[in-house]
Order: structure tokens, then C-alpha cells, then sequence
């Protein structure tokens, strides 16, 4: 099985694919994602991906705080101050191809997706939040570009689920072992869950996320564990503000991390011994680990009220999205959206903008 993105082969008896995660790294500067672009061409990386979403259809303005690195923000303003700018995207896309790496993006909503379907992005990247988020995954796969899906957090009836929504429209498909913590510790990694994925669904392309600040230990374990590809967070310099630069990779760890994975596909290609730390390796069972829930109750998805609804009023597009869950209690799951805007499903109760809706808060008519 082999995916292709632009002249890049993936999958099997291919060289793994090295992913440098920019993400909001770039702190709203284009100056600062320009050079991150230049260190992860230096380093050696196939392509060098950032993050496009609105921040009113990842959140709910209630989404409350998030702790992170030590600090505690509200998520919400947050996000809204990191968004990329539509007007950088045709801009980084020309300075990427000027520098021979390919650009692209994690689209966590379907006005992203849009937006880089527009300007020609060969390959949509779905962040784990959204493993549940089947109205996206579904819109993402029919535009037919191959799709690189994360899975930190999820179980692994939620990755069967998320699998075969994107498979039902769209083939070329790659997914992602990861653990959402950041940083993650070692002994979280759980790699051995690589080889359980290869067997449960051995058409498929795997590779790893990584979100330890060990260069090394993982991303060799990885390959070994047969990951085709190795994303891992970038930053120019660790003390730049923004609440991932600490755990990223900074220039000079980026080139070791590259080197080492050459080094470890050549001693696999000649039989050579490589040496792996087992307590990366961990369990063979694809379920959240205790580190990951509070970052999974934060970043999942359920149904919200986006404007005041009035007793009576019938749901639709117009007053309910798919948005992470924040501080707030979980609500309805992604899988029921569809169903909601498109039968009649009326509310039996005011309903606040920013609740997330539960079945008792709804009547069919």
C-alpha cells in the first residue's frame, strides 16, 4: 500500500516521511513561519505542515481555560490570536516549493478544509480531536486528496469508526499513532499499539506523532515498529512564548532527530542491531492512557447551541456546530449532526448559546 503527495512516494519500501510541525509556532508572525520553513529544509524533512481553523467553529466562547506547560489561558482568545491568515497560505505554499518542501495543512473544520482545497494543498492532515468528528472526516474525504489522520486518545472502536468513514469516500489514507500530552513522557508511547494497528487494519498506512522532547528514542522506536511516517513539533527557539514551543524540537535537534531516522531505516535495510529503550514500547492496547483524558475531555467534540435556541426552535446548520468540548460537560456525539440539521429535531427548552446539547434538551417532529 502506497499513498502519494506531490513527487513523494509513502508506504511500503519507501523512506519515512518526516513531518516538521510548525503548528502555532509561528506566534502570527510570516517572518517567523518563513524561517521555520528554512529549518525544517535544513534539517532534511519531506514537508513542513502548519494548522488552519476559525477559532468560532473549534470552540464555544464557554470553553473556559486550559492548563498547558504550567500556565492557564482561555482557550478560546487564544486560539483567535494564532489563526494562520488566509492571505499567508498562497505565500508559504510559493516559498515551500521555491525550497523544494512540501507545505501543508491540519484542517479542523470544513471552512479550512475549503480554503486549502482552493489554493491546491495536496494532502489534508486531521488532527486526533477530530477522531470522532465524522462529519469532517466524511467532508474531508470526498474531496479525494489522501488524508493523514491522527488517533492520540481514542479507542480503538473510535479508530474503527473514524477509519471506515474516511475509507467509504476516500483510499489514500495514512494514520497516526500519537499521545496527546505535551509533553508526553517516554514511558507513555505506547508503540507497541503500531504493531496492533498494522494487524487489525494491514492495508493501511501507519506512522507516529510524536510529542516527547527526546529527539531520538521514540522516532527509532518508531520505524523499527515499521511507521512510514514521523511528525514531530518544531520550534526556532524554546523560550519564544506560545504553548508549544517548550516540548518542539529546536534546529539542531530537528537535524539529529532526521539523522537518526536515516541511520535506523540503513541498520533495518542491513540487519544491523538497534538499540530501543522498552519503555517506549508499552502496551499493545489502542485506548487512552490516564496522562490523555484531560486533554480528551478538553479537545473532543460534541454538539453545541452556537446562537440562543428557543423552545420550539427547529435545529438546523444555522444554530448548532460540532466544537470541542472545552470546561464544559460532553454533549451529544459528532456522529449525530447530520441527522439533526436534516430531519426535524426541534428544541424542548431554551437553550443557551455555547451548551452543548444532550438528547433530553431535543423532541423529533
Amino acid at each position: 500500500m502506497k499513498i502519494k503527495i506531490e513527487n513523494r512516494f509513502i508506504g511500503e519500501n519507501e523512506p519515512c516521511f518526516i513531518i516538521a510541525e510548525a503548528g502555532i509556532n509561528h506566534n502570527n508572525s510570516l517572518d517567523l513561519a518563513k524561517k521555520m520553513v528554512d529549518v525544517a529544509k535544513e534539517a532534511g524533512c519531506d514537508a513542513i505542515k502548519f494548522q488552519t481553523f476559525k477559532t468560532n467553529l473549534m470552540y464555544p466562547k464557554t470553553a473556559g481555560t486550559y492548563k498547558t506547560d504550567g500556565n492557564i489561558i482561555n482557550i478560546y482568545d487564544a486560539m483567535e490570536k494564532i489563526e494562520l491568515k488566509e492571505e499567508w497560505i498562497p505565500e508559504l505554499m510559493k516559498y515551500c516549493k521555491e525550497k523544494n518542501i512540501i507545505f501543508f495543512t491540519s484542517v479542523s473544520d470544513v471552512l479550512s478544509v475549503d480554503v486549502m482545497n482552493k489554493y491546491g494543498v495536496n494532502v489534508f492532515k486531521l488532527t486526533s480531536y477530530d477522531t470522532t468528528n465524522l462529519p469532517l472526516l466524511e467532508y474531508t474525504a470526498k474531496k479525494n486528496k489522501p488524508i493523514i489522520m491522527s488517533l492520540g486518545g481514542a479507542y480503538l472502536n473510535e479508530v474503527d469508526e473514524a477509519i471506515n468513514t474516511v475509507k467509504k469516500y476516500n483510499n489514500d489514507l495514512a494514520v497516526m499513532h500519537c499521545v496527546i500530552k505535551y509533553p508526553a513522557p517516554l514511558e507513555s508511547c505506547n508503540l507497541n499499539c503500531l504493531e496492533t494497528l498494522r494487524l487489525v487494519y494491514p492495508e493501511i498506512i501507519f506512522g507516529y506523532s510524536d510529542h516527547t522532547e527526546d529527539p531520538i528514542k521514540a522516532p527509532v522506536a518508531a520505524i523499527v515498529k515499521g511507521a512510514k511516517i514521523i511528525e514531530k513539533h518544531i520550534t526556532l527557539d524554546k523560550n519564544l512564548s506560545g504553548a508549544d514551543q517548550r516540548f518542539a524540537l529546536n534546529p539542531e535537534q530537528l537535524k539529529q532527530m532526521v539523522k537518526s531516522i536515516r541511520e535506523t531505516e540503513r541498520k533495518i535495510k542491513n540487519n544491523e542491531k538497534i538499540e530501543i529503550d522498552p519503555v517506549i514500547l508499552g502496551s499493545y492496547e489502542k485506548k487512552p492512557a490516564e496522562i490523555e483524558l484531560y486533554v480528551r475531555n478538553f479537545a473532543y467534540r460534541s454538539i453545541f447551541a452556537t446562537k440562543n435556541i428557543k423552545k420550539g426552535e427547529r435545529l438546523s446548520k444555522e444554530n448548532i456546530e460540532v466544537l470541542r468540548n472545552g470546561e464544559n460537560k460532553l454533549g451529544l456525539h459528532p456522529r449525530y449532526y447530520s441527522m439533526l440539521v436534516e430531519k426535524n429535531y426541534k428544541i424542548i427548552q431554551d437553550v443557551k448559546e455555547g451548551m452543548a446539547l444532550n438528547w433530553d434538551d431535543l423532541i423529533e417532529s
